[in-house]
């Protein structure tokens, strides 16, 4: 737990690959409020406004009062009849391992460790579906009308608000859903009951919690989780963002590949029963995840004991089955390593994926180092006393 108010916490290294589905009660939280409470009565009243007008500067007196005209209520009842779908998808703190990236130099930001990154099966109505039964007859269409870049807009009962871009919204093999079921249940309190989006493949900021409106705009949502400054990943060189134009710079979507270790053991289980000099290569198992944003199917996992100098190939052991470019959830996997024993008497194995398009992980932190501490998709790295 690194705060409580508001709540964050992650899932411990030994647990995070205990479970392809992550349980619900251990699944990774991450609020920038305090949860929302609803009353048994706003439950039962509860409705999401949809405003299917597209709108430009909000600012403006008449398109206020047009978005007054204008906005639709679906209520709990409307999504349900609408046709569910089930994805599972992985959701990713953009700030998961900020804490390696402290080790280069103070970011801003909590100090995760791996463990802010779980994976649900979501259950709810397509996007492109609530928009329709809110009045858009065609969103795909809608997407392309004018020529004019047009953003879907989601806000919480927090305050939060964020956005993501009209075509990933619209993309019937993007998987975007308004969801009101994790794990075959109820979404729970911490997690965005009564409802969240889910948009997988990109930045867990992207899937906002306790939604309660949704709107088409010309422009991106307001606020510090989308134009400002929280979400962008500014030039390693840049240490006051105030040095730099923030409106020129994107905020985080779709996101890098990623993985991690999360068990290391020997291969007969007794390395802890026998000394090993410095220098000596042993042979030891490791466990853990890689996944990557976008939809892009992890291809490798490559583990190496000795700094680099070789490499070991994973077996994937779970994951590793999903729809071509539509890999929205993680993958686990197990090796063999050779190691060299350190100097302390410890082995130090590091882990990088490969992603469909072939990206790989860089393996120095420094050069992911970036003052928000965002997206350190770096090897990963991990000891073990021998």
């Amino acid at each position: 737990v690194h705060g409580d108010q508001p709540m964050n916490a992650e899932v411990p290294a030994d647990v995070l690959t205990s479970s392809y589905i992550t349980p619900s009660d251990l699944f990774y939280i991450r609020h920038h409020h305090p949860v929302p409470f609803l009353t048994s009565n706003d439950s039962a009243n509860f409705s999401l406004d949809i405003d299917i007008n597209v709108s430009g500067d909000e600012g403006a007196k008449d398109a206020k009062d047009a978005k007054n005209k204008n906005t639709f209520k679906v209520t709990m009842e409307d999504l349900k009849k609408l046709p569910k779908v089930e994805v599972v998808a992985t959701l990713q703190c953009s700030g998961n391992r900020r804490g390696d990236m402290n080790s280069v130099k103070r970011t801003s930001g909590t100090a995760w460790s791996q463990g802010a990154i779980s994976t649900s099966k979501w259950g709810g109505a397509r996007l492109t579906d609530v928009l329709k039964f809110a009045g858009i007859d065609d969103p795909v269409a809608l997407t392309e009308q004018d020529g004019v870049q047009k953003h879907v807009r989601f806000e919480s009962l927090d305050g939060m608000r964020a956005s993501i871009h009209m075509e990933k919204a619209t993309n019937p093999y993007g998987d975007v859903i308004v969801a009101y079921e994790m794990n075959d249940e109820p979404l729970t309190r911490d997690h965005g009951y009564p409802l969240r989006v889910v948009v997988p493949g990109y930045a867990a900021v992207r899937n906002v919690k306790w939604l309660k409106r949704i709107e088409i705009a010309t422009s991106e949502a307001e606020g510090a989780w989308q134009q400002g400054l929280n979400y962008k990943t500014l030039p390693p060189s840049v240490t006051d963002a105030k040095s730099v134009n923030l409106e020129k710079m994107p905020s985080m979507t779709e996101v890098a590949v990623f993985s991690g270790i999360t068990h290391i053991d020997t291969e007969e289980n007794n390395l802890s029963k026998t000394k090993y000099k410095p220098g000596k290569t042993v042979m030891v198992k490791a466990k853990g995840w890689a996944w990557s944003g976008g939809g892009r199917n992890i291809v490798r996992v490559d583990l190496t004991g000795d700094g680099g100098s070789s490499w070991a190939t994973a077996n994937i052991v779970e994951g590793g089955d999903q729809k071509f470019g539509r890999a929205w959830a993680w993958v686990f996997w197990e090796c063999e390593v050779p190691a060299v024993v350190e100097k302390d008497g410890t082995v130090q194995l590091s882990s990088k994926a490969v992603d469909l398009a072939f990206n790989s992980q860089p393996e120095s932190v420094a050069h992911a180092w970036n003052v928000r501490g965002l997206g350190n998709n770096s090897w990963h790295t991990a000891t073990r006393r021998v």
